[in-house]
């Protein structure tokens, strides 16, 4: 194998054993065999386990991290490019193995509290740094009245998360319609950063 199949093997393969043992209870050793490339290998490209946990997560959030299908068009206005960002940011969340990362980051924090500060800063924080730098430029057209787009990000992705994700992550079922819920909580938003026209504009509606 070429460097880079040889790197995305040990990606591959420290994937599998994260989200099966645990970060704790996986070895270089056992990573480097599932991967079928030497111990030293490993640690060419990745320094410790640390960097390999990074890349694990930048690999699973890889959608995230340029302009791909999640990406939101600035020229769009919130009730075209949000749903469209919300639905794909849904099936992402939905990903077997996105899941099992957050239940990873969440079992062993205690021990290892800098997996979360990986997982935020590679993983979760490139969803939301997408919305924020839309909501952003939404302000500045003045389709939005948001001077602190990452609150209104977060209120967006909170009441989204807490209706379909968060019981799935606790095994309960899923009884709102997704669609209902996304056009809700777009609606919700606009209602609380929407503007008036200019002709009348005061600042915020609602």
């Amino acid at each position: 194998m070429r460097g880079s199949a040889k790197r995305d093997a040990v990606v591959e393969a420290a994937t599998r054993a994260f989200l099966t043992h645990g970060y704790e209870a996986s070895s270089m050793d056992a990573i480097a065999a599932d991967a079928n490339v030497s111990k030293r290998t490993v640690y060419n490209h990745f320094p410790g386990k640390r960097e390999l946990f990074q890349a694990v997560v930048s690999g699973l959030y890889e959608g995230f991290h340029s302009d791909g299908d999640q990406s939101l068009r600035h020229d769009q206005p919130p009730e075209q490019a949000l749903p469209a960002f919300l639905r794909s940011l849904l099936v992402h969340m939905g990903r077997p193995e996105v899941r099992g990362l957050l239940r990873l980051v969440i079992a062993e924090h205690q021990r290892f509290p800098e997996l979360s500060q990986i997982y935020l800063e590679g993983g979760k924080g490139q969803a939301y740094a997408l919305l924020d730098d839309y909501i952003a430029a939404q302000h500045a057209r003045g389709r939005l009245n948001a001077p602190d787009p990452h609150v209104a990000a977060t209120q967006l992705m909170g009441g989204l998360k807490e209706v379909l994700f968060w019981p799935t992550m606790l095994g309960l079922p899923v009884t709102a319609d997704p669609e209902r819920v996304i056009a809700e909580s777009v609606a919700a938003l606009e209602r609380a950063h929407g503007t008036v026209p200019v002709s009348g504009r005061e600042g915020p509606t609602g």
